[in-house]
C-alpha cells in the first residue's frame, strides 16, 4: 500500500489527519507480520520469469504461510482494507483486513501472513466500500483460521476502527514507476 500522502482526513469526528510518516509506519506494521528471513530465498537480481518456475512458486507459497509468533499479544495500529465475512444490515460483524484494495475478491488471495481476521460481533462496525481504507488499533493473536475466501494467520481484537478518506489528489505511488517521486 503506497500513497503519495498529500493530505488524508478520517471520516470520524476525531479529525485524525494522517501524515506520510503514518503511511510508512503502517507499511512497516504489515512487513512485521512476515517473520524475518521468510523470503531470504528470493534473489537480489530477481527477474520476472522466475515467477513461472514451479519450485520458486512453491517457495513463495510456503513463505506466505509462515507467521510471526513474536507478535502474540502485541498492540498494533495498522491501516488496510476490509473484506467483509459476516454482515448484518449495514454493519460488519466479521471481516478480513488485507494490505491492498481488492484482495480476496480475486484468486489467489493474499498470503496467510498478510491477512488478519477481525471479529467485531460485540461492537459492529459500519459497512464500508471495499476500496475505502481503514485504520485499526487492537491486540494481535497469532494463529491460523480458514474462511471460504481466504485464510488468516492472525486475529486482531479491535479497540478502535476509523475510516480514512483519501482526498482526490491522493495518488497511489508504485515504487520505480515514476522517477520524479
Amino acid at each position: 500500500m503506497f500513497f503519495n500522502a498529500i493530505a488524508v482526513v478520517c471520516a470520524d469526528a476525531s479529525g485524525y489527519e494522517a501524515t506520510e510518516e503514518d503511511f510508512v509506519r503502517w507499511e512497516n506494521t504489515w512487513d512485521s507480520l512476515i517473520p524475518p528471513g521468510a523470503y531470504d530465498f528470493v534473489p537480489k537480481d530477481f527477474y520476472f520469469e522466475l515467477l513461472f518456475n514451479p519450485t520458486f512458486q512453491s517457495q513463495l507459497d510456503e513463505a506466505g504461510r509462515v507467521i510471526n509468533p513474536l507478535l502474540e499479544g502485541k498492540s498494533i495500529e495498522i491501516a488496510g482494507f476490509m473484506v467483509p465475512i459476516e454482515v448484518r444490515e449495514e454493519n460488519v460483524l466479521k471481516f478480513l483486513l488485507v494490505p491492498e484494495a481488492g484482495q480476496c475478491i480475486h484468486v489467489p488471495p493474499p498470503p496467510l501472513n498478510q491477512t488478519l481476521f477481525v471479529d467485531t460481533t460485540t461492537a459492529p462496525t459500519p459497512l464500508r466500500d471495499l476500496y475505502q481504507p481503514i485504520i485499526i488499533w487492537g491486540r494481535l493473536s497469532v494463529g491460523t483460521q480458514s474462511f471460504e475466501i481466504a485464510d488468516s494467520g492472525y486475529s486482531l481484537a479491535a479497540s478502535k476502527i476509523i475510516t480514512l478518506n483519501l482526498e482526490e489528489d491522493m495518488i497511489p505511488v508504485v515504487p520505480g514507476a515514476d522517477g520524479d517521486r
